[in-house]
């Protein structure tokens, strides 16, 4: 979904360079160090992973949003390819706000390609189906399939004063700062809790993606969050 948006983010480049504004290019920060590929590399890694843990907790704090993202919680089974089954519009907007920050910061256009793909890489082995955690301090330096799967959890994953919990994509490091992070163990089972009730979220592509959007004219009728 992110590439196709090129030429998008090309025009808003356009755009905010006739209103006088250029790129941070976060990179020339410390000539000599920064700008190596590899550190640059893991810069923007870093901040887009930032960038993604604010756009998560928006995807479960705004009401409408969260009607969208519960097309990727409501699977009930975890697999490599969980991270694909998103709504639609859900990614437009996700990857959108992704690629404006990138514009912002500085990042090449051949290096974006090469973040996204290492960052879609990871988020898929974090939704397969394993009880993987890296044990240490590693736990703490790169999510887990285990840390993730409670994200999921049914009574976790959108529950309390912060809708849910380990909303970090890449890195758990900002759990911790905004205190969102739950390390405890266990096999939970997945999906959302209104599911146990019989509520149903769709089957098929198309009536997920239906329903969705029925979900958010429905709540703005009621006024229902």
């Amino acid at each position: 979904m992110v590439l196709p948006q090129t030429p998008l983010v090309d025009l808003l480049e356009g755009e905010l360079r006739l209103l006088g504004f250029s790129r941070l290019n976060v990179d020339q920060f410390w000539p000599g160090v920064t700008d190596l590929p590899l550190i640059s590399f893991l810069i923007y890694l870093l901040l887009l992973d930032l960038a993604d843990y604010w756009i998560h907790r928006g995807q479960h704090r705004i009401a409408w949003w969260w009607e969208l993202h519960a097309v990727h919680h409501s699977q009930r089974q975890m697999t490599f390819w969980s991270d694909n089954r998103n709504h639609l519009l859900d990614d437009l907007i996700r990857d959108a706000l992704v690629a404006l920050v990138a514009v912002l910061i500085g990042v090449a256009p051949e290096q974006f390609v090469l973040l996204t793909v290492a960052s879609r890489v990871l988020q898929s082995v974090q939704h397969a189906n394993l009880r993987w955690r890296w044990g240490g301090l590693a736990e703490r330096l790169v999510v887990s399939p285990s840390f993730h799967r409670l994200h999921h959890a049914i009574g976790f994953g959108h529950e309390g004063p912060a809708r849910g919990c380990n909303f970090a994509v890449l890195f758990p490091v900002w759990d911790l700062l905004f205190r969102t992070a739950d390390f405890r163990s266990g096999f939970v089972p997945t999906g959302i809790r209104d599911q146990l009730d019989g509520r149903d979220y769709g089957r098929g592509f198309w009536a997920q993606q239906w329903l969705a959007l029925r979900r958010i004219a429905t709540s703005r009728q009621t006024g229902a969050r």
